[in-house]
């Protein structure tokens, strides 16, 4: 239509009615709720009170739970941070971004991450690469809520990205924290921190998340007309494990009398995520907004069980599987809170299927915005599981396709679909095939027992599923590795069963162990003199045992404990027999898998 002033003054006319018609309309509508997201770093399925933890006190977060609903049944995109953070911000899958490994804080920009070719001779497979930043382009909750009138915050732990790929150009107004950094700022939870740390200047050496609480309750007093989105990402209970050391010795006597979750250091970085979500709380109560603010608490993944703090896992995902950084249950498997009073029944317990790429089509389920043009998404409206209606979810994906050596995790993917959890393990099969894992989690969620063969077309329904998932989001995936050399010897050590020889040269082995029982051989060299133990500098994040004997088929001799905390020792195996050349059997017990460090082996007489 060509422009005239009879047509400007007519669209001006309309444009005003339309503006005034609106106005009416909204006077008659209910105000658009605030969102509180809290995503604490690292926190397990069983972490928190109202989970089940036999150790950890969160009555702040249980009075949360107590005002809405709690999920069961609740995944991170990732069983690693960055990923899952990535696809919370997307709503996409972490194979469709290609972020799938926790690199935001690495120097080094990967926006066009490639398949690999060839991997290290130790290992069946190759392993992809990763986007190290969320790029720029990317259209994310935030810019999309601050598009649409709210007043938008992110504090906390970011870690995807440096300078560009920060929060301010990702549609947050205000930012406290946020940058790349894996943990908390200058890796401390402790300050003062430096100006990169884009914390306020403070006195003394407050915790970081008590700093958080503190700039989340201003940012809520400071409210506008508008309604506001506060992601309120906690750098508790990452690593390092710092904790008030108050709080600590109170937790003493709970964690030493605790048969799982025996970290005391653990229960006080607990104690203060939980008392910075009461201050949330209640300073919502005290200006009025509890009634319509969505507040929605989650975790990036599951329980860290590869670190010793105290010489003790930080955490037990038990009955899980597993923890961080593995694609088992205790891995990716979440608590999720979510409480809005004006929409939600208090108190409810749901088992429907989520996951976080769920987050962003809730909000505009919630909104009534439209999907964005051109920006595919993976998840789904949960809003009526939060309501405790019918909710067919349908499938939620997990990606983690890189062998991870400290936790044990052999790159895979997996399909959850109700009680049927399907993974693929890339080339660890014969031939260096795919191998396939079936696990029914209504009763074992544990993941204990291999269905697969025991339901092939159940097995092959779901592994065309994932396929399609897969090629749909063009996820990067791992080849087969044409280096791979399964009589590979590295440090006299040959694998035999368990896991994979990861690294090492002439007088060093590193193990990566998938399973809790790893097998190998010790070949002795020609030169050695004859010994009747094996005798080794020796470091681990999982042996307890350690047990050894000449040949394949041996005669053991008497077990050897040992403690996984990371502490390099001197470990001497008797053989119970005399040894001078041939093969000597090493079977060592795992209190989970994880890694493990051989150094200067060689047999000496007792």
């Amino acid at each position: 239509m060509k422009l005239t002033k009879a047509t400007i003054a007519k669209s001006s006319l309309a444009m005003a009615g339309l503006l005034a018609f609106s106005a009416a309309a909204n006077e008659n509508q209910a105000p658009r709720p605030n969102i509180v997201h809290i995503m604490v770093d690292d926190l397990g399925w069983r972490d928190l009170s109202i989970y089940g933890s036999e150790t950890f006190h969160t009555p702040h977060i249980d009075a949360l739970a107590a005002r809405g609903v709690r999920f069961s049944n609740a995944y991170a995109s990732s069983p690693l941070c960055s990923p899952t953070r990535a696809s919370t911000l997307t709503g996409q899958a972490v194979g469709r971004l290609r972020f799938t490994s926790p690199t935001g804080h690495i120097a080094q920009v990967i926006l066009d991450p490639q398949e690999k070719e060839t991997g290290a001779p130790g290992y069946p497979m190759t392993n992809p690469q990763t986007r190290s930043r969320l790029p720029l382009e990317s259209v994310t909750i935030s810019q999309v809520l601050k598009d649409n009138g709210y007043r938008t915050a992110f504090m906390g732990k970011w870690h995807l990205g440096h300078d560009p790929y920060l929060p301010e150009n990702f549609g947050f107004d205000v930012v406290i924290g946020g940058r790349g950094t894996p943990g908390p700022p200058q890796s401390r939870f402790f300050g003062p921190w430096n100006e990169e740390a884009n914390l306020p200047p403070v006195e003394g050496s407050p915790n970081v998340d008590d700093v958080l609480g503190d700039e989340a309750v201003r940012f809520i007093a400071e409210r506008t007309d508008n309604p506001f989105f506060l992601a309120l990402w906690l750098y508790n209970v990452h690593a390092p494990f710092q904790g008030k050391p108050e709080d600590i010795e109170s937790y003493r006597p709970f964690a030493e009398s605790a048969w799982y979750q025996r970290s005391a250091i653990m229960a006080s970085m607990v104690k203060t995520l939980d008392d910075n979500v009461g201050k949330v709380m209640a300073e919502l109560e005290r200006q009025g907004l509890l009634e319509n603010t969505i507040v929605i608490f989650t975790s990036d993944n599951g329980g860290n069980m590869y670190d010793r703090p105290e010489g003790e896992n930080p955490t037990n995902n038990y009955p899980l599987r597993a923890g961080k950084g593995n694609n088992y249950e205790g891995g990716i498997r979440v608590p999720l809170i979510v409480s809005w009073p004006q929409e939600i029944a208090f108190n409810t317990v749901s088992n429907a299927g989520y996951i976080s790429y769920d987050f962003f089509p809730t909000v505009l389920d919630i909104l009534d915005i439209p999907a964005p043009d051109g920006w595919p998404l993976d998840g789904k409206s949960a809003l009526p599981a939060w309501r405790n209606e019918p909710f067919d979810r349908g499938p939620v994906f997990t990606v983690f396709p890189h062998t991870v050596l400290a936790t044990g995790n052999v790159a895979n993917v997996a399909m959850i679909d109700g009680k049927w959890k399907l993974m693929r393990f890339f080339n660890t099969g014969v031939d260096q095939h795919d191998e396939y894992e079936l696990y029914d989690l209504s009763i074992d969620p544990g993941e204990t027992r291999n269905l697969s063969s025991a339901y092939p077309g159940l097995t092959g329904q779901m592994a065309a599923e994932l396929a399609r998932h897969l090629g749909e989001t063009a996820t990067l995936l791992p080849r087969k590795n044409p280096n791979y050399d399964a009589d590979l010897v590295l440090g006299g050590f040959q694998m035999v069963k368990g896991g994979y020889l990861a690294g090492g040269d002439q007088t060093s082995a590193t193990v990566t162990a998938n399973d809790h029982r790893v097998t190998l051989r010790y070949h002795v060299s020609e030169q050695t003199s004859a010994g009747n133990v094996l005798e080794f500098d020796f470091l681990s994040n999982c042996v307890v045992g350690i047990t050894a004997g000449p040949g394949t088929l041996p005669v053991f001799g008497n077990p050897v404990l040992t403690i996984p905390n990371l502490e390099s020792r001197k470990i001497r195996v008797p053989l119970n027999a005399e040894v001078s050349d041939g093969v000597v059997t090493v079977v060592l017990d795992l209190e989970q898998p994880g890694r493990m460090h051989f150094s200067e082996p060689k047999l000496v007489m007792d």
